[in-house]
């Protein structure tokens, strides 16, 4: 074994056994690195990445490289999942270096940790157009060795190009007004596939918060240029192979433009977010299947990724005993066969075998129900009523899991779980079924420090034992977003209180006096990076920064603190050159700026303690698609006439003739107090 053998990372762990002497971040490889004269080699995945494993099967595990690669450098391996803030720093170098990134990510540096070269993955040997990596590492040393004046000047500047400058607001920026965000939503769809959806062509990716501004879009500014788009994006992503049709959940990327062939990694993230999204088109357009897909992933989550302590797994793995999908693939013998002949036809009408979407000889199936994009007028051709598919579907699960099955990574990710807390909250309001409001309580109080609801520091991966990553940028508000959201569907304060504190933090700690937005960590983080990482643009998720202004928007709404609002005022108009330009980048933060234009809408219900009768109330005002409506609850203990706990938005409200109440407010102006469910939607509605 090599130095990774006692390191909780699955990740590090799976290289535990390679012939390279790797290290784990820390000090030693640094000093090593120094004392021996030796540039370092980084190289960062993570668990569940099909090109993580490709790389470490044909280079890391060659006795021939490592020996190689053990004599000129010193070499360090890092889990991105783990250690967001190292990633986020030498991603920004890979994408300066060689203009863009990914996974596996591979760099040379100095030995004081400074980058001069940088690539992503490298074969074994040369290969369709690619240089070999023994190649690659001899060039690399031959660098340091003779020409490293060279090397230090590229590493001066590249650190000079990622130094984060001051990020205070200049004094006359101004959030994007309405007319710019209908500008740069109008730029986006000019992007959309106007056959397959998504933006752009292969490979695809979800793009989830592009999609969600554009859904805010339709709700707030009645775009429904952007809802046909987002409905045809949806809707072929659910079709096609990225969607596990059997099984349920959704890969990470098709390497196609038609969604047909995936990479098989599942991450949470991914399917928190689709939850979200496609509830979200649900609620906004009315469209059944929609709220089917919502569910079934949701389910799946909740089956496969759920773990005993309430938290949530952080992926299932592409390979399979380094077999890319090995579980997902079907030959057409074996599918056909899967089933008794009298239910051929139904099988033929749930899924089909496409010729275009094989890996190898076998295929990812595609499904045969309504290939017409969803709301599209047209009688549907999916099966309904009894033996619909599901007992179809069920048998060929059951006949899958015989299958040797993707390893798990059971790391709990604060962010991602916080992501799926809001996901299971949305769903479990709007379906009425408790098993997903239950879900998110208990991940929910994992977060909150393993079942405890104090003021304790949030930790990067919940449960972790021993020291780690505190709290990210991205953890924080994303946990605190989450406690908003169980504020909403349990009533009780304390979840309240707990965001506030979250966000207290995270201004605090994260936030140098005067500037717009945050950083991603703790200035005493870690000495031996020699940057501060600080993330803008967004990603597969939405960066810390994004999360943070949306949750500045909605304290405003709900406690009245002036500061809140400024904040997220401030970020906005910080980065709205940057989303004038790169639109792209900035669909979390342009959800936000649509919410700050279209204005908040307050919501305060009070009922009487201990239940929580508001839930009726609370159907009725998320029945639809509302994403500028913030929600505070007061549960008013008897003989108390006006609610006392809760948000400031909601203390001192009236309770009328016993019964939950509403009042809507708009900019703190509320309407008259009312126990009617329909007056309440209309004044929701500006009615």
């Amino acid at each position: 074994m090599n130095n990774l053998e006692r390191e909780s990372s699955r990740y590090l762990r799976q290289h535990r056994f390679n012939p390279v002497n790797w290290y784990p971040w820390g000090e030693e490889p640094f000093a090593l690195a120094a004392a021996e004269d030796k540039p370092i080699l980084l190289s960062v995945g993570y668990s569940s990445c099909h090109w993580c494993h490709v790389m470490a099967h044909e280079c890391f595990e060659d006795v021939d490289l490592a020996n190689l690669q053990n004599r000129l450098f010193v070499s360090i391996k890092v889990d991105r999942e783990e250690r967001p803030d190292i990633d986020t720093i030498y991603m920004g170098a890979l994408q300066a270096l060689t203009g863009s990134g990914g996974w596996p990510m591979t760099l040379f540096l100095l030995p004081d940790g400074r980058p001069f070269f940088a690539g992503t993955y490298f074969p074994s040997h040369d290969r369709h157009g690619l240089p070999g990596f023994g190649r690659v590492m001899k060039a690399v040393a031959d660098i340091y060795l003779n020409r490293r004046d060279d090397a230090i000047g590229v590493a001066g500047e590249l650190m000079a190009a990622l130094a984060v400058p001051s990020a205070s607001a200049v004094q006359e920026g101004v959030p994007p007004t309405a007319e710019q965000i209908a500008e740069i939503a109008r730029a986006l769809l000019d992007t959309v596939d106007p056959l397959n959806g998504g933006f752009g062509g292969a490979p695809k990716f979800p793009q989830v918060p592009l999609l969600e501004f554009l859904l805010s879009r339709a709700a707030l500014a009645d775009d429904t240029r952007a809802l046909r788009s987002v409905a045809l994006t949806l809707s072929a992503m659910a079709r096609g192979g990225l969607h596990d049709q059997v099984g349920g959940g959704f890969h990470r990327y098709s390497v196609d433009d038609r969604w047909a062939v995936p990479h098989f990694e599942k991450m949470l993230y991914d399917q928190a977010q689709l939850i979200s999204c496609y509830l979200h088109l649900f609620l906004q357009a009315g469209i059944p299947q929609a709220l089917a897909v919502a569910r079934r992933t949701a389910d799946f989550t909740l089956d496969r990724m759920l773990l005993p302590g309430g938290g949530f797994a952080a992926s299932l793995d592409a390979d399979v005993d380094g077999e890319e999908g090995a579980t997902y693939l079907w030959e057409r013998k074996e599918l056909e066969h899967s089933v008794a002949p009298g239910d051929r036809q139904l099988l033929n009408r749930l899924l089909r075998l496409d010729p275009a979407a094989m890996v190898g000889s076998r295929f990812v199936p595609q499904a045969a129900a309504d290939l017409r994009p969803w709301g599209t007028p047209g009688p549907t051709t999916e099966p309904s009523g009894p033996g619909s598919g599901s007992e179809i579907l069920a048998g060929l699960l059951e006949l899958r899991d015989k299958r040797p099955q993707p390893p798990r990574d059971e790391k709990v990710v604060t962010a991602w779980n916080a992501l799926m807390v809001v996901a299971l909250c949305e769903l479990g309001t709007a379906t009425g079924e408790l098993k997903y409001t239950t879900a998110a309580e208990q991940a929910g109080r994992l977060l909150m420090n393993n079942g405890g609801m104090q003021t304790s520091r949030l930790a990067h991966l919940a449960g972790q034992s021993g020291p780690g990553l505190p709290a990210t940028l991205e953890d924080l508000a994303a946990t605190a977003l989450a406690g908003l959201r169980l504020h909403e569907v349990t009533g009780e304060a304390i979840w309240f209180d707990r965001a506030v504190n979250l966000a207290e933090q995270a201004d605090r700690e994260l936030r140098a006096p005067n500037d717009a937005v945050w950083y991603d960590v703790a200035a005493d983080q870690d000495p031996l990076l020699r940057l501060r990482p600080r993330a803008l643009e967004d990603g597969a998720t939405r960066s810390g920064n994004s999360l943070m202004v949306e949750l500045c928007l909605r304290l405003f709404a709900l406690t009245g603190v002036a500061a809140w609002g400024e904040r997220a005022e401030a970020a906005l108009a910080l980065l709205c050159p940057a989303g004038l330009r790169v639109p792209a980048a900035f669909g979390g933060f342009l959800q936000s700026a649509q919410l700050l234009s279209s204005g908040l809408v307050e919501l305060a219900l009070v009922s009487a303690a201990p239940a929580p009768t508001h839930l009726a109330l609370l159907r009725r005002a998320r029945e639809r698609h509302r994403p500028n409506l913030a929600i505070g609850v007061g549960l008013m203990a008897a003989p108390a006439s006006v609610a006392q706990s809760g948000p400031p938005l909601v203390r001192g409200r009236v309770l009328r003739d016993g019964l939950p109440t509403a009042h809507v407010c708009r900019r703190f102006a509320c309407r008259l107090p009312t126990t009617d469910p329909e007056i309440m939607v209309r004044e929701l509605d500006g009615s």
